[in-house]
């Protein structure tokens, strides 16, 4: 089963007509035809990371953080738009979540206090159309159930495009997740604020590789470009 399909088996049934149209509006099912110079740019961070890695590993630092030197190198290599220059991975939350994000995915492992490619990051390094499938086939994963179909409800509205306002996206992915069952702890609705919490490091993770247009997007409007919203299709194409 597709991964967006799955969440409709979950759906309030009063809920599943308006789902279908916004499905349609996002054109879930298209074909993805992209560029694979466009694949290239959407993955060089990625790439970066995996080559940075490289064959002989990172020995991370006793607290498991990256060394300083790399941390700096990253904040000057990876140009998304994070204040100041961060010496620690710990200041350096998009850096954080990408290795935590390339670990979800295969394609990162630690062992013995070395951060090391897997077999399939090695040879998906230098594919980038094949690195591109990967990282939209598993952008949506994750140990938290709310957290996966947040980012799920998010991917459908990148694919629908059609506004900017971060506030509408945040208030419209309240409203989808409250049609699956997500409510606060004292049942009241999620805040649009609520929901945007539970996708923030994917947010993160999908605006540095080119989801947004980052020189016109600021936190009040994202701007989906043509390749985020054929990321966001391929992803809700992918098996639940």
């Amino acid at each position: 089963m597709k991964a967006i399909q799955e969440i409709e088996t979950r759906m309030h049934p009063e809920s599943v007509a308006g789902f279908r149209l916004v499905l349609a509006e996002a054109r879930v099912t298209d074909t993805i035809l992209l560029p694979v110079r466009a694949m290239e740019r959407m993955v060089t961070p990625v790439q970066w990371m995996l080559r940075r890695v490289g064959a002989h590993g990172i020995r991370l630092t006793k607290a498991g953080y990256l060394p300083p030197v790399v941390v700096v190198e990253a904040s000057t290599q990876l140009d998304w738009g994070w204040p100041g220059t961060a010496s620690r991975e710990s200041h350096f939350l998009p850096l954080l979540e990408l290795r935590a994000h390339l670990r979800t995915a295969g394609l990162l492992r630690v062992s013995k206090g070395m951060l090391l490619q897997t077999s399939r990051g090695r040879a998906l390094a230098e594919a980038p159309r094949e690195l591109w499938w990967h990282l939209a086939r598993t952008v949506h994963q994750s140990r938290n159930v709310a957290e996966t179909d947040a980012v799920r409800l998010l991917l459908l509205l990148i694919a629908r495009r059609g506004f900017d306002e971060s506030e509408l996206f945040k208030q419209l992915l309240a409203l989808s997740l409250e049609t699956v069952g997500w409510v606060r702890a004292d049942g009241a609705p999620l805040s649009g604020d609520a929901a945007f919490a539970l996708v923030l490091p994917k947010w993160r993770l999908l605006r540095g590789l080119g989801v947004f247009d980052v020189g016109a997007t600021s936190y009040r409007r994202w701007i989906v470009t043509p390749g985020g919203a054929a990321f966001a299709r391929a992803a809700l194409q992918s098996e639940a």
